[in-house]
């Protein structure tokens, strides 16, 4: 049989090549390096012939007339425009042979508040003009441009594959070890945010890569993160091309092989989602925490699964001779259930399958997602669950956990977890945390220690190592944790003796806080403006002109789930907000020094707004909060009578309909000798409205 050659690369080269063998379908798969190699190196054996080198137009002459092929396909990235000149000119002696171009879907993405440009050079340049780290997605080949100015190269974090070319042009390009990032996709939303937040990111540079090429996750993760995006344009496809299924539909039919219809004539048919479902008995087993934590059911699920899928390292701890794979995603299992059914010859046999997940089935598994696309495609899975390590370690400590507080660090953003820790630690008597590893706990130690010493509580912690493996349970002090040094997987209680009740409303007294010679306002003011703005669990709020952070403090204080930034001009107050913030405890308020509204730019959409002070920017400030086209909410304090015209304008000017405005005036009592005398504070205007 003749075989198909693929010039591939991508992600859609990868999928032809893989769906072709799945018929028996032979392909040359060309790729320009080891890595191209490494990510097809266990599909299908021979199936898939994997050619490493790049080719020029009289090479790839010499090979059409060697190999003779039944089509030839070009698969390549949007960007290889030089591949492509390469191929159309090989082709010219060959016209006779079918030839399809994969055109990649582009993303239905708003691509409004990016900024694109024609070329890295021009991109480049712009970035020069600006200020913050820069993370750089577009990949190796065009670094040079990127590392030719001293002062961009200082401000790059770079992803690459993670191969020895890609590598080398790092090095050569001046990129120290801390500013690169070599790791294979697929990237999903989430994993982009991390590296982003990670990196302090406040622009993200990619290619206009489609949907194939991550380029919605990757916009997407870039505004969560409060991050710029700039993106290279993809070149316009002057080629004819078309999208992948129709492609691979048209490569199918050369070899008489139709998905639908009737298979009576020995051809091939798409298996509907009814009899997917029918034809396998699967299951979405908790493997707990390995050998010895496996329960009875799921054991029984393994030794009469006919295909088991799940991690490495499960994988290698499953004793049989069942047919085994090491993949946990979606979308490398489902193919090779597919492919399972169309090689089917019994069409009465059922196939048992087992997927592995570690833990318990309902606790940070993947379980869930993997049910959703399975039942997507027809399939009937059903859940089996595990043991966790926190019902491990409650065994192993003999502490019931029904009144314990349960995060996880692994897997979930830094700043995420500390403020979810640092609240549930202070206010219940325990806390049960998974870690990802002995840093975690480290770091876990030096929080508690901290909060010992504010006063926060009196900590013990139960330590749980490689439960059901090399198994260690310690009695730990804050202290002991900071000194912890073997690595591996731990599972931690964390009691404290003394929880403090948690506040759920604002009121905390002005002489809680630090206070010098910066503004404040004041504490009646602070719990009525903030009763008014209505904060939500999850809310992005702006607090312009923070002072002392009086309010900032009081509204990150309502909830670990609330993002503060709080945004003042002076650095003395920057910095005393800092301290309060300290004081407190709280991770989840960012003080951002500058003027409103040129401070705003790069910060995540609000959903609520206080403006304490303007600095005569009040017209910009709701200029630039109306642009964001979403009903943000804001309550602004004024004092002079200049400042209440002024905003009384603006909000007749912009049409809110909505507008409420109270006038507070707050009298306090004062002794003087045996008498107590009323003493009258200045009126302050609360004026709330919607943009």
């Amino acid at each position: 049989m003749n075989k198909v050659i693929i010039f591939g690369g991508t992600t859609e080269g990868k999928q032809l090549a893989c769906e072709l063998a799945s018929y028996s379908i032979p392909s040359i798969y060309l790729v320009a390096t080891e890595y191209g190699k490494m990510v097809l190196e266990h599909a299908y054996g021979q199936q898939v012939d994997v050619r490493i080198g790049r080719l020029d137009a009289a090479q790839m002459q010499e090979l059409f007339d060697k190999e003779a092929p039944a089509a030839i396909v070009d698969a390549t990235h949007p960007y290889a425009e030089l591949v492509k000149k390469e191929i159309e000119r090989a082709r010219e002696e060959h016209l006779d042979i079918p030839f399809y171009r994969i055109l990649r879907k582009e993303e239905q993405e708003d691509l409004t508040d990016c900024q694109l440009f024609d070329n890295a050079r021009e991109c480049a340049k712009a970035l020069l003009e600006t200020n913050g780290k820069i993370f750089l997605t577009t990949g190796s080949k065009e670094l040079p441009v990127f590392c030719s100015e001293k002062e961009l190269l200082q401000r790059l974090v770079v992803r690459v594959i993670p191969n020895n070319e890609s590598l080398k042009i790092c090095y050569d390009c001046g990129l120290a070890g801390n500013q690169i990032i070599a790791m294979q996709g697929p990237f999903s939303k989430e994993m982009n945010l991390a590296f982003f937040k990670d990196s302090k990111a406040e622009i993200v540079v990619l290619k206009e890569s489609g949907k194939a090429g991550g380029e919605l996750e990757r916009i997407q993760a870039a505004r969560e993160a409060g991050a710029r995006c700039y993106i290279i344009k993809r070149p316009t496809e002057k080629a004819v091309g078309e999208d992948y299924n129709t492609v691979k539909d048209q490569i199918l039919s050369l070899f008489g092989i139709h998905e639908t219809g009737d298979d009576s004539d020995g051809k091939a048919k798409r298996v509907d989602a009814q009899e997917s479902g029918e034809r396998f008995n699967i299951t979405l087993a908790g493997f707990g925490m390995g050998n010895g934590s496996i329960t009875i059911e799921v054991q029984q699920a393994i030794n009469e699964a006919d295909m088991v899928f799940g991690a490495s390292r499960m994988i290698e701890a499953v004793n049989s001779a069942h047919e085994k794979y090491p993949y946990y995603l979606a979308s490398d299992i489902i193919p090779m259930l597919e492919k399972k059914q169309r090689e089917m010859k019994d069409d009465t046999k059922v196939i048992n399958v087992v997927i592995l997940f570690s833990g318990d089935t309902g606790f940070y598994s993947g379980a869930a997602k993997m049910y959703q696309a399975l039942t997507d495609k027809g399939f009937k899975p059903h859940i089996l669950p595990g043991i966790s390590s926190v019902s491990a370690i409650s065994a192993r400590a003999a502490c019931d956990w029904q009144d314990a507080s349960v995060i996880s660090t692994h897997g979930v953003e830094k700043n995420q977890w500390v403020v979810n820790f640092i609240t549930s630690v202070t206010t219940k008597k325990k806390t049960i945390a998974i870690t990802s590893g002995v840093k975690d706990v480290n770091y876990i130690g030096e929080i508690l220690s901290e909060l010992e010493a504010n006063g926060s509580g009196i900590f013990k912690v139960i330590t749980g190592f490689n439960m059901y493996g090399l198994e260690k349970v310690q009695k730990l002090s804050a202290k002991d944790c900071m000194t912890l040094s073997e690595e591996g997987l731990y599972t931690l209680i964390v009691l404290n003796e003394e929880p403090k009740k948690n506040r759920i409303v604002p009121g905390l007294h002005d002489d809680e806080f630090i206070r010098d010679k910066v503004p404040m306002t004041k504490e009646e003011i602070r719990a009525l403006s903030i009763c008014k703005l209505g904060v939500c669990d999850g809310d992005v709020v702006y607090d312009i002109g923070g002072g002392t952070g009086s309010v900032s403090v009081e509204l990150a204080l309502l909830s670990p789930g609330i993002r503060v930034f709080s945004i003042e001009k002076k650095p003395e107050a920057a910095q005393l907000i800092r301290k309060n913030a300290a004081k407190f405890l709280l991770k989840n308020i960012e003080v951002i020094e500058g003027t409103a509204p040129e401070a705003l730019s790069g910060l995540p959409e609000p959903d609520k707004v206080f403006i304490g002070g303007s600095t005569g920017n009040m017209r910009a400030i709701f200029e630039t909060l109306k642009a964001y086209g979403k009903n943000v909410k804001v309550v602004a304090n004024a004092v002079t009578l200049e400042t209440i015209a002024e905003i009384n304008e603006l909000t007749k000017e912009y049409g809110m309909d909505d507008v409420d405005i109270t006038q507070v005036q707050i009298s306090k009592s004062r002794q003087v000798g045996n008498y107590s005398l009323m003493v009258a504070g200045n009126p302050v205007y609360i004026v709330t409205f919607h943009f």
